[in-house]
């Protein structure tokens, strides 16, 4: 009779045994599955929150670009700075309305050598001093472009009528044009704001498929670890308010109740919990699954030009580095802005635009090798990265793109002629840095739009060579 005591006292210790410890390993497993899904729902901000501030600096970089191709310009200089010109710069619209209405530039300010602002448009319209009165912090930003040189930019976060607006900054400089006399003053400075609006943020967002995202002012309190933009003065900032893709919590929606029937059935159906747990496994893989394509259509929108298809800055500047740090052999970079493109605009609409850009994208993939990359950076700027390192062979690749580039394009009833400047620069392998690169790149199309238009420029350690291609 003891021994049957004994028994049934071991059995029924022996079950508790059993049953404490599934009922362990059932606590470990949710707390387990918890903290997956936590670290999947971080990620997945995170990654929304880089694509989100990618997105933001390409905006600012194609800024800087169009800042630039106004400033460096003979005639601004003549008509904004020798004197100020308002028929030529406003009613000619040469710096008027069409950069309200063509480039989204809702603020453009010409201020002078003693840092006067001399002549604004503002939302397209004519005014007079207003952008010192509406941009908090423009006049710093005026000062640190007077210390640069031509064809470099100062960028500002500011403020203005209670919102965010992307600032850019540049002296004006007579760039290539030699019919122009420079004087001694100091030099005139040209502003250009982007206002950073609900309807851009809107493009961020349905861009990144998102259903919600907004930039708010940071309350008190707000940890500097949530800050997403801050102001060039420091004084305000901004959080990220955005309701990313869940995939944790979708799996924990997907996976805790069937774990709670699991943990009232547990004890006499742990055949049905085995099942059970294949069951959530798939479920599991289901959710991987989605928020693998989910991220992968995110990175797609992050890393290819939306208008031509084409790899973007980003993808560039990612392959560009890996090349470098992998190959022994010399990488060709070839820095190309398309020339007449912006009539092209002016003339037909931005529709028209677009077209002229995918077709450009087009005929470069066309004349490059498959290994080679091809890429939009913004506006009318593009870049082939070719691991043909032969002189004779990447000055056949310019010729080649600048004959293509040339041909006539037929939109709608009319025809179009664009042409192509080209500089190119080799890296040096074990030694060049990406910037490295992209800075001799960038000189040596300088030195081609100096040169003419459908050219190329080589850039070398002893000189740069010019050959001019007849259009």
């Amino acid at each position: 009779m003891s021994q049957t005591y004994l028994a049934i006292g071991f059995s029924r210790k022996y079950v508790a045994v059993i049953l404490a410890a599934i009922s362990m390993a059932y606590a470990l497993a949710i707390l387990f599955i918890v903290d997956i899904a936590r670290i999947q729902d971080v990620k997945s901000r995170s990654q929304t929150q880089n694509l989100v501030r990618m997105l933001i600096e390409q905006k600012t970089k194609w800024l800087e670009r169009t800042l630039v191709d106004y400033a460096d310009w003979g005639a601004a200089y003549q008509h904004l700075h020798h004197t100020v010109n308002p028929v030529w710069a406003y009613d000619q619209d040469n710096f008027g309305k069409s950069l309200a209405n063509g480039l989204s530039i809702e603020y453009a300010a010409v201020f002078d050598p003693d840092g006067k602002e001399v002549y604004s448009v503002v939302d397209g319209e004519l005014t007079k001093g207003s952008v010192v009165s509406k941009i908090g912090g423009v006049k710093e930003l005026v000062t640190r472009a007077r210390a640069t040189q031509a064809r470099e930019v100062a960028t500002g976060l500011l403020i203005a009528e209670g919102g965010l607006v992307l600032a850019v900054a540049s002296i004006l400089s007579a760039g290539s044009d030699s019919s122009v006399k420079l004087d001694s003053r100091n030099p005139s400075v040209v502003v250009f704001g982007d206002r950073l609006t609900d309807s851009d943020i809107g493009q961020l967002r349905d861009s990144l498929g998102l259903n919600s995202l907004r930039l708010v002012p940071a309350g008190p309190g707000v940890r500097e670890a949530d800050v997403f933009l801050r102001t060039d003065d420091g004084r305000v900032a901004f959080v990220l308010d955005v309701e990313t893709i869940r995939p944790g919590e979708e799996m924990l929606r997907a996976i805790l109740p069937s774990f709670g029937l699991v943990g009232v059935m547990f004890a006499g159906l742990l055949l049905w919990l085995a099942r059970q747990g294949v069951r959530v496994a798939g479920t599991v893989q289901d959710a991987a699954t989605a928020l693998q394509a989910a991220h992968r259509a995110m990175e797609r929108k992050a890393h290819y030009d939306v208008v031509t298809g084409l790899a973007n800055r980003a993808k560039f500047t990612l392959r560009l580095q890996e090349a470098l740090q992998t190959r022994d052999k010399p990488v060709s970079v070839l820095f190309i802005d398309l020339d007449r493109f912006k009539p092209v605009n002016d003339t037909h609409g931005h529709d028209a635009g677009d077209f002229v850009l995918r077709l450009v994208g087009e005929r470069l993939k066309a004349i490059v090798k498959p290994d080679d990359l091809c890429a939009r950076l913004g506006g009318d700027e593009f870049v082939v990265m070719s691991f043909d390192s032969d002189e004779a062979a990447i000055r056949r690749l310019c010729k080649g793109i600048i004959a293509a580039i040339s041909a006539d394009i037929s939109y709608g009833e009319h025809t179009i002629n664009i042409g192509a400047s080209i500089g190119i620069a080799q890296s040096r392998p074990g030694s060049d840095a990406l910037e490295d690169v992209l800075r001799r790149a960038d000189l040596a199309l300088y030195e081609a739009k100096t040169a003419g238009r459908s050219s190329y420029r080589w850039w070398t350690e002893a000189s740069v060579t010019s050959v001019r291609i007849s259009a």
